[in-house]
């Protein structure tokens, strides 16, 4: 009989259960979440989009998304605003705060993509693995 350990969807959740855990704990002190970290270096690489665009950039579904920009217009960290050509149409742009913060997160974010990445010992070994996460990812609906 096959071992939950032996299969692969449960080792992927295994890591990734550890990867949110250590990430959220980084995050925890500037009072974010990692979906919020998303969202915000979504509009530090293109400020002013749509909450839908954000969604799908970020893989973050709408009624989740509606609460996390809440939280982080609350701490004035974006602020919403209706389109000008399209008033159905709310933008989101992050403030200067957001800016600041997204920044100090961003380079957390990067070091502990390193040490992910050291985890999986060599250049080739990593390249691999991306290879066969990206097939899973594109190989699934």
């Amino acid at each position: 009989m096959t071992e939950l350990n032996d299969f692969l969807c449960f080792k992927m959740r295994a890591a990734m259960k550890k990867i949110d855990k250590n990430l959220g704990q980084m995050l925890e002190q500037y009072g974010i979440s990692i979906p919020q970290s998303f969202i915000l270096k979504t509009l530090m690489e293109e400020n002013g989009i749509t909450l839908k665009e954000i969604g799908n950039r970020t893989l973050i579904d709408s009624s989740s998304m509606t609460v996390l920009i809440d939280k982080l217009e609350k701490d004035d960290l974006v602020e919403r605003k209706l389109d000008a050509q399209d008033r159905r149409a709310i933008r989101i742009y992050i403030t200067e705060k957001g800016r600041n913060l997204a920044s100090e997160v961003i380079a957390i974010a990067a070091d502990f993509n390193i040490r992910l990445r050291q985890l999986i010992s060599n250049e080739n070994q990593q390249e691999v693995f991306l290879k066969g996460i990206d097939r899973i990812i594109n190989g699934l609906d």
